[in-house]
């Protein structure tokens, strides 16, 4: 059975360019070899998605491929000037020197390889290793409504990976003596043939042996032992900014995972998430909370404290207040992201309460009240 190239890349058949270029990335960075060394199952998936990418990822293959599916590109007995037994003579036109897709493919080999297909006029050949940056980390961050509302110093601990002291993340002993690597001559790339769906391509590719920098060197660190890096337990203090909210991340430039043979570290991201209140709720940047009062408050006013995400503050209930009304503590919400002298407001709602039970003598009252009282 044919592979189903939106399943493959889990997006829907009417999914737009930016949802599918999206979905690939995020899947060739999860499956991609480097990640996932001696994986063969993670290769083969690696590979599925990017046949999957460079059909889906190209406008006219994927509306060839919308009408006549994937087994109408079987390139069996291929001609040049298209694909043998598509229904109707259906060519695809597999242009490598201009198509999106094939450039957005090449742009996550080079990340990962420095390096691309090569593949007639557009073999491309580079010397020199391979600058790959650092991973990025991710942490939760769990705060209060209080401390969102206020801003405040967080400290975290954390692992991650740091370039090696003793070697700067080269992996080597300084002063190292050095040879030229055998295996791709100095050149720090090697080449491999590959089978694809459109046919046989050339595949550059970081050099396994020098790992692309085109040299052996004769001692590897001993601290680091080769690797270029160390794993640490760091704490580190983080200003989280006034009005985050939950979903907002706050980037931490450079205390990600140490970049590849000393390149520069990917970055530290802390995922907010505010804490659930027992009184207070957040709209945007505005707070809702209930409190309590009697019919008599209502009707003759009365100063109450309400909290709020700044602490108790003090609020007038005007006489002769209907229950429905919400009353407003204004600028006692949540400052604004990036510009905390605007704030939101503080609403409060009334619900009233009423007595469990009246005696003769105050049923009596009531009545002489409610008969005197004029609306």
């Amino acid at each position: 059975m044919a592979s189903d190239y939106y399943s493959i890349l889990g997006v829907n058949r009417d999914a737009t360019t930016d949802d599918i270029k999206k979905a690939y990335r995020k899947l060739a960075h999860q499956y991609h070899p480097d990640k996932n060394p001696g994986n063969n199952e993670a290769e083969s998936k690696f590979k599925e998605i990017n046949n999957a990418y460079q059909v889906l990822g190209d406008d006219q293959k994927r509306s060839q491929y919308d009408r006549f599916g994937v087994d109408s590109s079987n390139n069996t007995g291929a001609g040049q000037g298209g694909f043998a037994g598509n229904p109707g003579g259906a060519d695809f036109n597999f242009d490598f020197g201009g198509g999106n897709g094939f450039e957005d493919l090449n742009e996550v080999f080079e990340t990962f390889f420095g390096g691309g297909f090569a593949g007639g006029q557009k073999t491309r050949s580079r010397t020199g290793p391979s600058r790959k940056r650092g991973i990025d980390i991710e942490m939760e961050l769990a705060m209060t409504l209080e401390e969102a509302a206020s801003g405040f110093e967080k400290e975290i601990s954390f692992k991650h990976k740091i370039n090696c002291s003793n070697c700067t993340g080269k992996g080597h002993e300084p002063n190292s003596s050095v040879k030229t690597c055998g295996t791709c001559k100095g050149n720090g790339r090697v080449y491999q043939r590959v089978q694809t769906f459109f046919g046989i391509v050339q595949q550059e590719s970081v050099c396994p042996t020098c790992e692309g920098n085109g040299k052996i060197y004769e001692k590897a660190c001993h601290i680091c032992r080769g690797k270029g890096y160390n794993e640490e337990n760091e704490v580190l203090k983080v200003d989280i900014p006034a009005g985050v909210d939950s979903g907002d991340r706050v980037r931490v430039s450079g205390k990600g995972e140490a970049g590849y043979k000393g390149s520069v570290a990917g970055d530290l991201y802390l995922n907010v998430k505010i804490q659930n209140h027992k009184n207070l709720i957040r709209e945007g940047l505005d707070i809702k909370s209930t409190i309590e009062i009697d019919y008599f408050d209502l009707l003759l006013g009365r100063k109450v404290d309400i909290y709020t995400v700044w602490g108790d503050m003090e609020m007038i209930i005007p006489e002769l207040t209907t229950p429905d009304t919400k009353l407003r503590l204004k600028d006692k919400g949540i400052p604004k992201l990036g510009n905390p002298a605007q704030k939101g407001d503080h609403f409060v709602s009334l619900k009233v309460k009423m007595p469990r039970k009246l005696s003769k003598e105050q049923t009596e009252i009531l009545q002489k009240v409610s008969a005197a009282v004029k609306y």
